[in-house]
């Protein structure tokens, strides 16, 4: 079965509203959490920064292309002023059921999707974490 990089976004957004107290950005991956002013406290983004062909060969218009896609998930946590740690400790635990929930759809919904790497930073002003979850999935793109 092919699977649009649009449909593969789609389908990861779809799994994080299952998570509770999380709330969809209407902004788009690059611009949410550019400026404390387009942030949301454990508000999320999804996009698909990243997609490139994974095997050797020719690619059949009829069959599709193996492609491999990179999905950046980013969500914002805000920081308690006199609980800072306690606060960071508590977007760590996030990023863990942001996580199970990616990864548990996709045994369902697409074939080798797996989580990579997180990159965590606070704003300049202080007052957000910001974490970029990246998940790697395979799937098979339609050529037609």
């Amino acid at each position: 079965m092919t699977l649009t990089v649009k449909a593969l976004r789609q389908r990861v957004e779809a799994a994080l509203s299952g998570v509770v107290g999380f709330t969809l950005s209407p902004l788009v991956l690059d611009n949410f959490a550019r400026s404390p002013e387009s942030v949301m406290h454990r508000g999320y983004a999804v996009g698909v920064p990243e997609s490139r062909w994974t095997t050797n060969g020719r690619q059949r218009v009829t069959v599709g292309s193996l492609d491999e896609t990179t999905i950046t998930v980013r969500f914002a946590y805000k920081l308690k002023p006199k609980a800072q740690n306690a606060s960071y400790d508590a977007a760590l635990d996030d990023e863990r059921s942001l996580i199970k929930a990616v990864v548990g759809m996709s045994r369902v919904n697409v074939t080798g999707l797996v989580y990579d790497n997180t990159r965590r930073a606070v704003l300049d002003s202080g007052e957000w974490v910001v974490l970029d979850v990246a998940f790697s999935a395979q799937h098979l793109s339609p050529l037609e």
